[in-house]
């Protein structure tokens, strides 16, 4: 019985100094240098895309419909004969909503309202500020203004210069992680971007005050930043 015993008190010492096995992970998959690069460059926007609408609210859905209706159209209307072509004028909301009054917990219809909002492009910017006027002054109270963008409307150019600048910036940070790590920088393996043109955008609030503050809108666009971020991941020679 000893002797089993000393046999098999050995056999588990064997067992618990018997090492694992660990299988390192493919250093081929964890090896190299990645980076993010980042580049930046401003051109000047050359179009303004405009926000705003018409709200009208009446005892029936159709007198509200038909009150919305005539305010868009003197709306559309002047910003036609501002200039802005007909295929640059689109209808992005229209909503019909009832609205109830509570007396005494108990509810109470008083009429509908009508919201239609249409998204316009500007093409000759430097009209932008005259044509929020005209359309303003054609819808009266019952015109709102939501927001105004303004963009260019083809940024490829501008968009490769700083998709360049951003490999630049990215193979600078690499080299200088290379030489840090006193290893050879090779090519890159993989490459994958974000960004693009950042809008310059004003809210409906900010128009309001600046039609408050003159007689006529003064609209400033200024320069537009197109970003372009990359992430590449370069192989050690």
């Amino acid at each position: 019985m000893f002797a089993l015993a000393a046999v098999l008190a050995g056999g588990l010492v064997a067992l618990a100094c018997t090492e694992t096995t660990v299988v390192p992970p493919d250093s081929e998959s964890q090896s190299g240098i990645s980076v993010n690069g980042s580049g930046s460059v401003f051109g000047e926007p050359d179009v303004a895309v405009l926000t705003l609408g018409v709200e009208a609210q009446a005892e029936s859905v159709g007198e509200a419909r038909n009150e919305a209706a005539e305010t868009m159209d003197a709306v559309t209307g002047a910003l036609r004969e501002g200039g802005v072509a007909e295929e640059d004028i689109q209808t992005t909301y229209f909503s019909v909503q009832p609205r109830y009054n509570f007396v005494e917990g108990e509810q109470e219809l008083i009429g509908f309202f009508v919201e239609n909002i249409v998204t316009v492009k500007i093409r000759n910017i430097d009209d932008t500020g005259t044509l929020i006027d005209s359309a303003v002054d054609a819808g009266g109270d019952e015109t709102r203004i939501d927001n105004l963008t303004f963009t260019i409307d083809d940024p490829t150019v501008l968009e490769d210069e700083a998709r360049q600048l951003a490999m630049d910036d990215a193979r600078a940070r690499a080299e200088t992680l290379a030489e840090a790590g006193g290893v050879d920088l090779g090519e890159p393996q993989s490459i994958s971007e974000s960004g693009g043109a950042r809008p310059i955008a004003f809210d409906g609030a900010e128009l309001a005050a600046a039609q408050d503050e003159a007689p006529a809108t003064t609209i400033e666009s200024g320069e537009l930043e197109v970003v372009i971020d990359v992430q590449v991941q370069y192989a050690i020679d």
